[in-house]
């Protein structure tokens, strides 16, 4: 039953629920709910009485699945840890994020804005910052600068006093984002480390090599010719 649950298949949940004696565990509604089936989460509140573990609300969130949220806050007890917020906000959920906030009192870590600036959530991003008091890592600008998302890393400069470390301009030029290095050299004063170059090239991005050996010479790689 747990099994089928997981696939969403009510009829097969249903039929074992009818006709079997195993039943099932916690985890039936716990994948069910990960998987965003409503309706086989709904049977099971209903019809068995294994419940389920915070796992359910979290995977939920972290799966963009509101209504099973929704539905797990209004008629459960197990609730959910901060990993739902965290989760919902790397996903970019904003609403389940907004629903977190206002209805449950888990809260999130820091690692819910950190994971938004990864992925480029940046309305996610801002509505962290105004709204908890969590707070993100240096991971946040870093994470956002070796994924390309130059907006996010733009408003957290201006936004945030966190910062960011060498990481960040050394993981743009491993993925070769270019305009990220422009502005985190004109705006920041971190820097990188020669790993910056070495990776640079190991990613194809001999353009991006060059930018760095000529703007900061003492990354340049002894005998490699830019």
């Amino acid at each position: 039953m747990d099994g089928a649950a997981r696939g969403g298949h009510l009829e097969v949940v249903k039929f074992l629920h009818d006709h079997r004696r195993e039943g099932c565990s916690y985890l039936a509604m716990d994948y069910a709910a990960a998987e965003g089936h409503l309706d086989v989460v709904r049977f099971l509140h209903s019809r068995r009485n294994e419940g389920c573990s915070p796992w359910a609300m979290n995977s939920a969130a972290g799966g963009g699945h509101l209504n099973i949220v929704k539905f797990l806050h209004e008629n459960r007890s197990e609730g959910c840890t901060e990993r739902a917020i965290d989760r919902a906000a790397g996903g970019g959920y904003l609403s389940i994020v907004k629903f977190l906030h206002q209805n449950r009192a888990e809260g999130c870590t820091a690692e819910a804005m950190d994971a938004a600036a990864c992925f480029g959530h940046l309305e996610v991003v801002k509505f962290l910052h105004f709204n908890r008091r969590e707070g993100c890592s240096q991971s946040a600008m870093g994470a956002a600068a070796r994924c390309g998302h130059l907006d996010v890393v733009k408003w957290l400069h201006d936004h945030r006093y966190e910062g960011c470390s060498t990481d960040a301009m050394d993981g743009a030029a491993w993925f070769g984002h270019l305009d990220v290095l422009h502005f985190l050299k004109e705006n920041r004063v971190e820097g990188c480390t020669r790993r910056a170059v070495r990776d640079a090239l190991i990613g194809g991005h001999v353009e991006v090599a060059r930018w760095l050996a000529e703007n900061y010479p003492q990354c340049r790689i002894s005998g490699v010719e830019l």
